[in-house]
């Protein structure tokens, strides 16, 4: 069965800055309130997962993610209000595209 498929991501000077993966990291992030087990979820390694949120940090105006060090009782990660207004507006617009491509049946029947 033939599809159309539309990748969207958000780009920084040319970077690829936001997309469905960071978006999924955020989303368990968000879930488990750790990093390290965000990242376990996703298969992902720590120091991938750890860069990842860096650079998200870096290219938006404010953190979208606090992760606090370790200690006796172990450490923990939060998405900040920015971070949780960013994956609404990603999903939103996901669904956006996603009812955008399943209108253009015209296309598939021509491909048939």
């Amino acid at each position: 069965m033939k599809k159309i498929k539309v990748k969207c991501w958000v780009e920084d000077e040319g970077e690829k800055f936001y997309g469905p993966g960071p978006n999924e990291l955020l989303k368990r992030i968000q879930e488990e309130g750790s990093l390290s087990r965000a990242a376990s979820k996703m298969e992902m390694s720590y120091k991938k997962a750890w860069e990842l949120v860096q650079r998200l940090n870096q290219h938006a105006e404010e953190p979208l993610v606090i992760l606090k060090k370790g200690g006796q009782h172990g450490g923990g990660a939060e998405v900040t209000p920015q971070g949780l207004e960013i994956m609404r507006e990603f999903e939103n617009l996901q669904r956006k595209i996603a009812e955008l491509v399943e209108q253009q049946t015209d296309l598939i029947k021509v491909l048939k």
